[in-house]
Formats: structure tokens, C-alpha cells, sequence
């Protein structure tokens, strides 16, 4: 079965205090559809919350949403696909930060759509995209 894979964009938007895309995520979820992220993609969160006023009640909507998005392991299998992505954008003249070839090696691995408001991943045809925030 496929499923979705939360870029930060998407999973800051669900933590804020007016949200788009929470309840999707959840609905998602209850469908039985795969739905999650990856510890990168929290450090970058965790990044800007840092700067936020009362940072504490972000981290709980995030604790929140984790109860029903999973939060995907990074493992030596990830770590190949990310060497094969950053070759082949490389040959081809391109670059994604360091979190999305991560999410694009993952996507790749699990058959993922990301959910993203990037169009950073055109450069990567076999990547699939959803933009739930458009």
C-alpha cells in the first residue's frame, strides 16, 4: 500500500495554531493509508521552533501528530538510496538539501508520495508529490 511522506513544510503547517492540513493527516491515517516522517525532517522543524514564542505548545501539537503519523527509521538501505540520489542529481547538474534527498531516498524505498509545497523534486521523475497546502 502506498502512503505519504511529510516534508517540513507540511508537517509545520499541521502544528500550527491555524492548520490546514491536521485533520487530513489524521482522516489519512484512519483510511489505513501510510502517513509519516523521518527524524530529519523533525530536527529541521525543531530548528524553527527554537525562535517561536512558546515553543513548548508546538512540541505538543507535534507529539500529537506523531501519535498517528509514524516517524519512519533511517537505516543503511536509506543511507544507499541517498548516495544513488545525489549522484544521479549531481550528473544531471541539480541539488536538494540534505532533508530532501533524505525524503526522496525514503519515498523511494517505501513507494511514497511527499507531501511538499517544493518543486525541488521535479528533478527526480520517479519521486511522486502531493501539495495538500495549494
Amino acid at each position: 500500500m502506498a502512503g505519504f511522506l511529510l516534508d517540513t513544510n507540511h508537517l509545520s503547517d499541521a502544528i500550527s495554531r491555524v492548520f490546514r492540513i491536521r485533520d487530513r493527516i489524521q482522516q489519512t491515517h484512519h483510511q489505513g493509508v501510510r502517513i509519516g516522517t523521518c527524524i530529519n525532517v523533525i530536527c529541521e522543524l525543531e530548528a524553527g521552533i527554537q525562535n517561536l514564542n512558546k515553543p513548548d505548545s508546538y512540541r505538543r501539537r507535534l507529539a500529537n501528530i506523531l501519535k498517528v503519523a509514524r516517524l519512519w527509521p533511517i537505516d543503511l538501505g536509506i543511507a544507499h538510496l541517498y548516495g544513488e540520489i545525489h549522484s544521479e542529481l549531481e550528473k544531471k547538474g541539480r541539488m536538494l538539501s540534505h532533508v530532501d534527498i533524505l525524503l526522496a531516498a525514503l519515498a523511494r524505498q517505501l513507494d511514497l508520495t511527499v507531501l511538499t509545497t517544493d518543486r525541488d523534486f521535479e528533478a527526480l521523475p520517479d519521486i511522486k508529490t502531493e501539495n495538500w497546502l495549494a
